[in-house]
């Protein structure tokens, strides 16, 4: 378990994470969504060593996850956004100089490379100088240097950025089976990929956790439609229970099928007219965008 506590970055008079607290799991796809800027690469940056943080602490299965980190080099690996291989080397070539750093036995190298390789699909792409390769195959290569040390946890930095919707979608699903053996933790500001992805997510915004969730057991929120949309009748409903305005609709979280017969006979009682009223699963769309108008 990757348990972060209390995290904080500043350059100079910005701050880039303010008290990030999280708790991951061992196995399975975690995702920070949020918009760029939101403080998404700032926190993998930390977690990888790259920067340090200002405050806080950090434990991998509670020991010192820096600590961890030092003394066993598959514990963690980064794709980043940026093309984090030599251009002027073959797809061959940055395989194999990549899977020389990582220290591993060379049984245990050549595994490590068979499976990136045939994870990526690169096997018909092997000969071809990384610059001369698409926008889709040069992801695929990023991504298949960042599985060549095995890692327990691998950090996914907006993989899918500048790609076709064909080769988007083979990278999502070799993600997925990825996820079965070690952490994926995966950000991005692509809403429906974290939706199709993710079995727990963490809106990140400001540089703030504003909610973290499993992403298949959603509590049901309660969304209703008024036939006159206005700040009086909101008003009203908002002395029963609170609501948040999206996309013509009202919506509150505080709502189950105990308390909706009474907000009826309340309805009823201050003369609203609803136009509509249902108990149902938000998507990942509709929260995020809730909390983030909530936030600001």
């Amino acid at each position: 378990m990757l348990q972060i506590k209390n995290i904080s970055k500043k350059y100079n008079s910005f701050t880039a994470l303010n008290n990030i607290s999280l708790q991951l799991p061992n196995s399975g796809i975690f995702a920070l969504l949020g918009i760029n800027g939101a403080g998404k690469t700032t926190l993998i940056s930390i977690l990888c060593g790259i920067i340090k943080a200002d405050e806080g602490e950090i434990f991998y299965n509670e020991t010192p996850y820096f600590e961890a980190l030092k003394k066993d080099v598959s514990l963690c690996s980064l794709t980043p956004q940026e093309f984090a291989f030599y251009p002027t080397l073959s797809v061959e070539e940055n395989i194999d100089f990549f899977s020389q750093i990582n220290m591993l036995s060379p049984k245990k190298r050549k595994e490590m490379v068979d499976f990136a390789v045939s994870v990526c699909n690169l096997e018909e792409h092997m000969k071809k100088y990384a610059a001369a390769l698409s926008g889709g195959l040069k992801r695929r290569l990023n991504l298949a240097i960042g599985l060549l040390n095995d890692p327990k946890i691998l950090f996914l930095d907006e993989p899918t950025v500048g790609i076709d919707p064909k080769t988007r979608e083979f990278i999502l699903n070799s993600i997925k089976n990825l996820a079965h053996e070690r952490l994926i933790v995966y950000t991005s500001h692509y809403i429906n990929e974290v939706d199709f992805l993710a079995d727990e997510i963490a809106v990140i915004d400001k540089g703030k956790i504003l909610s973290s969730f499993k992403n298949d057991k959603r509590d049901r929120v309660l969304i209703l439609e008024l036939e006159e949309h206005n700040q009086i009748n909101i008003k009203i409903l908002n002395e029963f229970m609170p609501f948040t305005e999206y996309s013509g609709c009202l919506q509150s979280d505080a709502a189950d099928e105990q308390n909706l017969s009474k907000l009826l006979e309340f309805v009823k009682k201050r003369n609203l007219n609803l136009k509509s009223v249902s108990l149902s699963f938000p998507s990942v769309q509709t929260l995020f965008l809730n909390l983030i108008e909530r936030e600001n």
